[in-house]
């Protein structure tokens, strides 16, 4: 009977001991940081490609006609980079139905005073994010000149290629 309780007294000690030992185990591993995501491979320039567009915009200001430059923004993107592409025989168009190759989300702010800044956001090629690009340290006197300065950026990615940015990635 003697053995038996010191049987049973080590195990109350023992029990809650490897309890709350896994518990602080537990909590040290939730709290450890997460493993980076893999370099993504280096893209070369993109030639000869038919490519499908999502363009999404938001205006930080109230234009005087929103719906219309809403509306005009996706045209003049596109217009801007069938000009650009051109020359490596790539052409552009909204994704309608089918998979989008890129993603462009414009961000785009007046002043109130006609001074236009913004950036663009650049997503896709299966990759996700590639870059976010600003228009600049000076403003534009006109909404669509910030538009074609951030579609021309964007397009010096597809034009020249991208490589993972992290500094633990090779950056060749």
């Amino acid at each position: 009977m003697k053995n038996s309780l010191r049987h049973l007294s080590a195990a109350l000690v023992l029990v809650p001991s490897l309890i709350l030992s896994g518990c602080a185990m537990a909590t040290y591993q939730a709290h450890s940081p997460a493993r980076p995501a893999p370099c993504t491979a280096a893209v070369a320039p993109i030639r000869y490609q038919a490519l499908k567009l999502v363009v999404t915009s938001n205006l930080t200001y109230t234009a005087q006609d929103p719906t219309t430059v809403r509306q005009n923004l996706p045209d003049l993107v596109i217009a801007r980079l069938n000009s650009d592409g051109q020359a490596d025989g790539n052409s552009f168009t909204i994704a309608n139905g089918v998979q989008e190759n890129f993603t462009m989300n414009f961000v785009v702010n007046n002043d109130g005073n006609d001074r236009f800044t913004g950036s663009v956001t650049l997503d896709g090629w299966g990759q996700g994010f590639i870059a976010t690009l600003g228009s600049g340290q000076y403003p534009f006197s006109n909404g669509p000149d910030a538009i074609d300065a951030l579609a021309d950026q964007a397009y010096s990615y597809i034009h020249l290629g991208w490589h993972d940015s992290r500094p633990t990635c090779p950056q060749n």
